[in-house]
C-alpha cells in the first residue's frame, strides 16, 4: 500500500509540473520574475491552474497516507495533518481567484490569500517536522537532513515573499521568489513520494 500511495503521489506531482510548465509557455502576458503563480488563475488559461492545484492537493493526500504508514513514530501524525491542511487549501484555492493587481480587495481575494497562507505554512512546517522525526528513525534516516534543508529553503522563500510585499525593489522579483518556493515544495514531495514508492 505504501508503494502504491507513493506512486500515486509521484504521478500527480508530475501532473502539477506539466500543468505549471504548460502555463508558463502560454501567451498570458505574465512574467515568471514579477507575477505570482496564482495570476494564471485569473487568465483565460485558468483551467491549467486548476488542474495544477487539484493535482497538488490530491498528491498531498496520497503522500500524507504514505508517510503515516511508513513512519512508525508519533510525529508522523502531525506531518500527515499538516499535509491534509495543505491538500485542502490547494484543492480549494482555484475556486477563490486572487484579486486583479491594482483592483479593490474582494472576499474571493481575501480567501485566496488565507488559503495560500495555510498551504505555504503547513508544508514548510511539515518539512521541518518530518526532518526532526526521521533524525530519530532507522527508516529514511538519511533523508532527515534533506527534509530539514528543503524546509529551510521554503522558509527563506516565505521570508522573501513577505519582504516583497513592502519593499518595492524586492517586489519586482516576487514571482521568482514564489517559484523558488514551488521548486522547494515540489522537490520535497518528489523525495518522499519516491521514498514511499521504493520503500527503502
Amino acid at each position: 500500500m505504501i508503494t502504491l500511495l507513493g506512486s500515486v503521489a509521484l504521478f500527480l506531482l508530475a501532473v502539477v509540473v506539466v500543468s505549471l510548465g504548460w502555463l508558463h509557455f502560454q501567451p498570458t502576458g505574465l512574467s515568471p520574475v514579477r507575477n505570482a503563480v496564482s495570476q494564471y488563475g485569473i487568465t483565460r488559461f485558468r483551467a491549467g491552474y486548476r488542474v495544477a492545484t487539484i493535482a497538488f492537493g490530491v498528491s498531498a493526500l496520497a503522500l500524507a497516507a504514505g508517510i503515516y504508514r511508513a513512519v512508525p513514530r508519533g510525529g508522523r501524525a502531525l506531518v500527515a495533518a499538516l499535509l491534509l491542511a495543505f491538500a485542502a487549501a490547494r484543492c480549494l484555492i482555484s475556486w477563490f481567484p486572487m484579486d486583479t493587481p491594482g483592483q479593490a480587495r474582494t472576499q474571493s481575494g481575501q480567501r485566496h490569500g488565507l488559503l495560500a497562507f495555510v498551504a505555504f505554512a503547513s508544508v514548510t512546517i511539515a518539512a521541518f517536522r518530518l526532518g526532526s522525526v526521521l533524525s530519530n528513525e532507522q527508516r529514511w534516516h538519511s533523508l532527515a537532513t534533506i527534509s530539514t534543508a528543503l524546509g529551510f529553503a521554503m522558509l527563506v522563500c516565505l521570508v522573501g515573499l513577505s519582504v516583497a510585499r513592502s519593499a518595492p525593489p524586492v517586489r519586482a522579483v516576487f514571482g521568482a521568489v514564489e517559484r523558488g518556493f514551488y521548486v522547494s515544495v515540489i522537490a520535497w514531495f518528489a523525495v518522499f513520494s519516491l521514498a514511499c514508492a521504493l520503500r527503502p
